[in-house]
Order: C-alpha cells, then sequence, then structure tokens
C-alpha cells in the first residue's frame, strides 16, 4: 500500500489540550476524518441462450428466526439456470427472492 494510499490526519498537541473541548471528542473526531473505507463491487454475468425452461428450480431456503419466537427467515434462495449448452445453480440473497416473486414474467413459482 503506498503511504499517499492511507488515511492521514494531521493534528497539533495544541488542539487535544484546549479548554474548550474534551480531550476525547478531539480524539474521536480525528479517528473519524483518518478512517478511509473502499467499497469494491463484483458482478458476475451468466450468459447463454436460454432453453425453453430457463428458470428450473427457485427454492428459499428457511432458517430459525433471529429474533426468536416460532417464525422462520428466508437465508438464501438457490435458483437453478437451465441452458442449451448445460445447467447452474446459484446461491442468493434473500431480497433477490422478493423481486424474482414480484416479477412474475418467465418465472416459476411454486
Amino acid at each position: 500500500m503506498k503511504i499517499e494510499e492511507v488515511p492521514f490526519c494531521p493534528m497539533v498537541g495544541s488542539e487535544v489540550y484546549s479548554s474548550e473541548v474534551k480531550k476525547t471528542e478531539v480524539l474521536m473526531e480525528n479517528f473519524r476524518r483518518a478512517i478511509g473505507l473502499r467499497i469494491k463491487e463484483s458482478k458476475e454475468v451468466y450468459e447463454g441462450e436460454a432453453s425453453l425452461q430457463p428458470v428450473t428450480e427457485l427454492s428459499p431456503e428457511e432458517t430459525e428466526s433471529i429474533t426468536g419466537g416460532y417464525g422462520k427467515s428466508i437465508s438464501h434462495v438457490i435458483i437453478g439456470l437451465k441452458t442449451v449448452k448445460g445447467t447452474k445453480q446459484l446461491k442468493l440473497d434473500p431480497t433477490i427472492y422478493d423481486a424474482l416473486i414480484k416479477e412474475k414474467g418467465w418465472i416459476v413459482t411454486e
């Protein structure tokens, strides 16, 4: 990692020992300024000629609810895609399941 990529926030001692602001507040403010985040998004695209029924499987996997009680929540969705050359199973986020159910166009529903 290069030095210019490292988040850095210079401080002066007189900032910390000010009577107007608490020492911890000054330090926390400088910590927040010095924190750097990098978000990387990756996408995978599956291309191919779809068969007559491209989605062969759409099954939500349920787990016990984290809030307790007797309810269950969807942890992930397994979707099966079929093309002329072969099949592929994907494990996807539960929010995608809701979007797929609302779509209902070419998607197989239970």
